[in-house]
């Protein structure tokens, strides 16, 4: 795991902590001037590159703007801010922005507190020694903003105070509305404790109430509560010293407690110092806002989009293992299947070969009597139907209906080499009207259109095997000699025709 270090940086130069069970303790301090910083710069080269680094600037050189903005978002709402950060905070890099909430009537504007440190001069260096090393720092914050962070916990009965902490940069007090910072001052001499700086304290709360009452920040005559960051000790001589010299009323915001809230171990003793609470906060809470110093930040940057490259890595890898297994512990399984199913084919397979040795044997090999089966079911299944001789046969007699159907007859045909073929001949004797008996030509005709019709209907060639008039070499068309009479029978003719599968029903 990472060491994590804490850079706390005042007018009077930069002490390095490094938190140690819980506790932060002072690793170097250097002083603002060319030499410190130079001093600074090369223990950061010495230190393992895997540590990371958290800027806290607590100096007095601060900005705090409170604006009133319309309701946008995404990329608006970013341009809007930077164009409102560089005209009331112009030339300084070290700016912020902190969203209070919504109006609730009207448009319903979004209200904003704008933020930056006044003199870059001040950051600058140190923060340039941070970039030169290309270490990880996780941000740069002030201090104003993580006290609000901080006191989100304390779950004070009120939600506009005046917040007094002491630091070793001096007395800061900071103004609360509606539960979020509005304003932030730090005065006094630094270094002392609340102790040794009572008369102090009370004569810069009494300037800071005149001038939030100035600037109408409060209500002129309103008694503003006061609230001290310190240990319960503490707490008699404070509320005394507010009683003495305001006419607010004093509250405890417990140091312990709060710490305790975020899993600091109990305070050794009272103490006004909250330094290790600040460093607490940076510590666990993520939502602390940058005053701020990109530059510094990159390698930060880069180090998560590395962390998360190798986490997706990771994650690809043990999805691919994950699906590997599977697919292997699935081919185990059909494995184990197709061994099972291989046993129980060869026991059927045993099974049917005793029982074909337990039969009687057969009176033709196998193979030939499945062939014969075959070609029965076949012969069965493709055998001509009657309705389709019939639908030959109707479909020309209802083109000719001076013909009529005397006899039919159909039988396999004769000249098919193939026994199990399905073709059948059909052959029919039909008569003509007993009309026609006299008219040996249109006998010839009719019978020949009947031939030619039967032949299209069928889709087969039909052969007329005997015609209605036998004609001898001494007789014409125009008739027999000696004559015929009308009593004669109706003349009869012949046809015969072979159907095959395609004209079944």
């Amino acid at each position: 795991m990472p060491h994590r270090h804490y850079l706390y940086l005042t007018h009077e130069g930069l002490h390095w902590y490094r938190m140690r069970t819980g506790q932060a303790a002072l690793e170097a301090r250097f002083d603002p001037d060319e030499a410190g910083v130079g001093a600074f710069g090369r223990q950061l080269h010495d230190m393992p590159r895997r540590s990371q680094y958290t800027v806290l600037v607590d100096v007095a050189d601060e900005g705090f703007h409170f604006e009133l903005l319309p309701s946008t978002r995404g990329r608006d709402r970013q341009a809007m801010l930077s164009r409102k950060l560089s005209q009331q905070f112009y030339g300084s890099p070290y700016t912020a922005s902190l969203s209070l909430g919504r109006e609730k009537q009207g448009r319903r504007d979004e209200r904003v507190l704008l933020s930056a440190l006044t003199r870059p001069s001040q950051l600058d260096p140190w923060l340039g020694a941070l970039a030169s090393a290309r270490v990880r720092v996780r941000g740069v914050h002030s201090v104003p903003f993580v006290l609000d962070r901080a006191m989100a916990r304390a779950r004070l009965p009120v939600d506009a105070y005046l917040l007094v902490n002491f630091t070793p940069a001096g007395i800061r007090q900071t103004y609360f509305d509606r539960g979020r910072i509005r304003f932030s001052r730090l005065s006094g001499d630094p270094g002392l404790s609340f102790e040794h700086r009572t008369e102090q304290t009370g004569e810069e709360i009494r300037r800071t109430l005149a001038y939030l009452a100035a600037q109408r920040m409060t209500r002129r005559g309103e008694a503003l509560p006061v609230v001290g960051l310190l240990s319960a000790a503490q707490y008699g001589a404070f509320a005394e010293l507010i009683g003495r010299t305001t006419d607010s009323t004093a509250s405890l915001a417990d140091i312990a407690r709060l710490r305790g809230s975020y899993g600091a171990p109990e305070a050794r003793g009272p103490g006004s110092d909250s330094l290790p609470l600040l460093l607490d906060v940076l510590g666990s809470e993520t939502q602390c806002v940058q005053i701020g110093g990109e530059t510094v930040l990159r390698y930060q940057r880069i180090h998560q989009i590395r962390k998360a490259l190798y986490l997706g890595a990771v994650g690809i890898l043990g999805v691919g293992a994950a699906v590997a297994g599977l697919a292997f512990l699935e081919s185990r399984a059909l494995a184990r299947e197709q061994t099972e199913l291989l046993a129980l084919v060869q026991s059927e397979n045993a099974r049917y070969e005793g029982l074909m040795r337990r039969l009687p044997p057969l009176p033709a090999p196998v193979k030939a009597l499945e062939k014969l089966v075959d070609d029965v079911d076949r012969i069965e299944h493709e055998r001509i139907a009657p309705l389709a001789v019939f639908r030959a046969l109707s479909g020309a007699l209802d083109q000719i209906p001076d013909v009529s159907l005397e006899l039919l007859e159909w039988n396999a045909a004769a000249e098919n080499p193939d026994p199990t073929s399905n073709a059948v001949t059909v052959f029919a004797r039909l008569a003509l009207p007993a009309a026609m008996a006299t008219d040996a030509r249109t006998q010839l005709d009719t019978s020949e259109r009947f031939v030619r019709e039967l032949t299209r209907v069928s889709g087969q060639p039909v052969r007329l095997v005997r015609r209605p008039v036998a004609l001898r070499s001494s007789e014409t068309l125009r008739g027999r000699e000696g004559g015929t009479t009308a009593a004669e029978t109706a003349p009869t003719f012949e046809v015969e025709f072979t159907l095959s599968g395609e004209a079944r029903s």
